[in-house]
């Protein structure tokens, strides 16, 4: 039992690894649709963490974060979706705040839909024109 104890608490301490991201956003917004898997701007309805980082037994440093679907422009039509980021860019994720709106470019990686600095995903703020240019594209044939 006290080797069992000593194993539990030495994986516990074990600290996760800093990783500095080294990607580049898609230098335009055709480049990025086309990249992606799905593009839409959301809401952030939830941000939740893996339930083994929650317990403390893993530290992905992973957040799932559920989105309302106000528009989409490419993608599975859905009312919710839900992608897996870090909340910070050294890991290459992206701060999404509860309650506040994006443009979310996704792509499917593993088993889950990620979305990142690396995607092109910006805040709401900084995404008009963008999203006038996907209106545009959409609206062009072979895109």
């Amino acid at each position: 039992m006290r080797l069992f104890t000593y194993a539990l608490v030495f994986c516990l301490a074990q600290t996760a690894q800093a990783q500095a991201c080294s990607c580049s956003a898609p230098a335009t917004t055709a480049e990025a649709l086309q990249r992606s898997t799905a593009v839409f701007r959301g809401r952030v309805v939830k941000i939740s963490v893996p339930s083994l980082d929650w317990l403390g037994l893993t530290r992905t440093g992973a957040h799932r974060v559920k989105f309302e679907i106000l528009k989409q422009w490419k993608g599975p039509s859905a009312e919710t979706s839900v992608v897996v980021t870090r909340l910070t860019g050294e890991g290459c994720g992206f701060p999404f705040e509860e309650q506040k709106e994006y443009l979310v470019y996704v792509v499917a990686e593993q088993k889950h839909i990620q979305s990142g600095i690396c995607t092109g995903t910006k805040s709401i703020a900084d995404a008009e024109e963008e999203m006038e240019a996907l209106d545009e594209l959409m609206l062009t044939p072979n895109r």
